[in-house]
């Protein structure tokens, strides 16, 4: 009777013990890139936007996330044409590269914390200076990138699911800041094949759009 008692205990303490061994996943720890902060100032000549970035170092979108890196972004736009532009910012910056692609100039740099309201910038543009102040975009109210994550979470619980195997994440994800007359998430999930992406909007983390692609798109 006593071993029909034990063997009965045994298996009810059971799967509370493998309930309580069972890990649980942080899946912010699995993001390769971040973009945490925008600073943005536009006139009717010019566009600075710049970029506070977490990123793996060499980037891949491969499925797995790599060593990190911060990062500070810049990109400059203007009317007509320029033969040298630079840039500084925080005592950091150099001169600028064109992009033909995206028709802008960019510049990067190590150190991506970026902070306070706004920054103060100096472009010099073919030896013609301008100081200029960019804004913070992320206004009072707007959600972290760990919330638009676990909104993208809740909404599409199963992929995740699908994804985990005792409690390792097999991908990673991506998390940008976006600005456009306001602020969104675009999050991304990568298995090493696939994206399924999501834009998320950045005051109540709904989900207003998702699409996926292959890595090669």
């Amino acid at each position: 009777m006593k071993k029909y008692l034990l063997c009965i205990a045994i298996c009810i303490t059971m799967p509370l013990m493998f309930a309580a061994c069972k890990k649980n996943t942080d899946y912010f720890d699995y993001v390769s890139e971040y973009r945490n902060s925008v600073y943005f100032y536009e006139d009717d000549n010019i566009t600075v936007k710049i970029y506070g970035v977490d990123r793996e170092t060499p980037y891949a979108l491969d499925g797995i996330k790599g060593n990190m890196n911060s990062l500070t972004e810049i990109y400059y736009s203007c009317e007509g044409s320029a033969n040298e532009v630079e840039i500084e910012l925080g005592g950091r910056g150099g001169e600028m590269s064109w992009l033909a692609v995206t028709r802008n100039y960019y510049l990067s740099f190590t150190g991506g914390n970026l902070s306070g309201a706004s920054v103060p910038v100096t472009i010099t543009v073919d030896g013609v200076e301008t100081k200029i102040d960019a804004f913070n975009v992320a206004e009072e109210g707007t959600i972290d990138g760990r919330t638009a994550l676990d909104c993208v979470r809740e909404y599409d619980a199963e992929s995740f699911t699908s994804l985990t195997h005792n409690g390792v994440f097999s991908g990673e994800i991506i998390v940008r800041l976006l600005y456009d007359e306001g602020c969104y998430y675009y999050v991304g999930v990568c298995d090493g094949e696939n994206v399924h992406a999501y834009l998320v909007d950045g005051s109540d983390g709904r989900i207003i759009a998702e699409r996926e692609s292959t890595v090669e798109d």
